[in-house]
């Protein structure tokens, strides 16, 4: 067994050293284990960075009890859907959004948290990029998605759902733009009478 020292911020090792406890484990042990974890996700190439946002997110979807299924078929039950009853899918997934608010709010207060959150969330889904960008006066947001279904079907159900998660957060879509698996939308502040 081999022993060295490891030099850590103050502020780390005490909530490394008050976790260890929680779990009723020498520092040892769940140093052993954390620093484990931590190789075998880089020697697979991945980012250990990388690894609370990842964390947080399955937190967040077994609250919706998620079931995965491969995108190309999703993709092809929406167009099923889509074809026979456009409008009441649409409405589905409006609703889902509407849902979804809630327990995103778990992990994201507000639009701010939402974009960070989103970026963490991105990794579990098949898009390649989700980008939030607010204006400097906070009133309006520019959101682009790229990656949000391979059939125009899924991505109109999918800009009907992102509709709904903004409205939840107090913003409403303007204008948008959407081709085949991309988003491009414009929300502003929802001014309430």
């Amino acid at each position: 067994m081999a022993r060295t020292n490891i030099s850590v911020d103050q502020a780390v090792f005490e909530e490394f050293s008050s976790q260890a406890k929680l779990k009723d484990k020498t520092l040892f042990a769940f140093a052993n284990e954390a620093l484990s974890a931590v190789a075998k996700i880089s020697a697979e190439g991945g980012d250990p960075s990388e690894l609370y946002g990842l964390w947080r997110t399955i937190s967040l979807l077994k609250q919706v009890d998620v079931i995965t299924l491969p995108s190309d078929f999703v993709d092809e039950l929406i167009a099923t859907q889509y074809a026979s009853d456009k409008e009441n899918l649409l409405k589905m997934f409006r609703e889902l959004g509407s849902k979804l608010v809630g327990v995103l709010k778990i992990a994201a207060r507000d639009i701010d948290e939402l974009a960070v959150f989103g970026r963490d969330f991105a990794m579990l889904l098949p898009l390649k990029q989700l980008k939030i960008s607010k204006s400097q006066n906070g009133d309006s947001l520019e959101i682009r998605i790229v990656g949000a279904g391979r059939r125009i079907e899924s991505t109109e159900c999918s800009f009907a759902l992102l509709q709904s998660i903004l409205n939840g957060y107090g913003y409403t879509v303007t204008k948008n733009e959407i081709n085949i698996g991309t988003i491009m939308a414009w929300a502003s502040k929802t001014k309430f009478a």
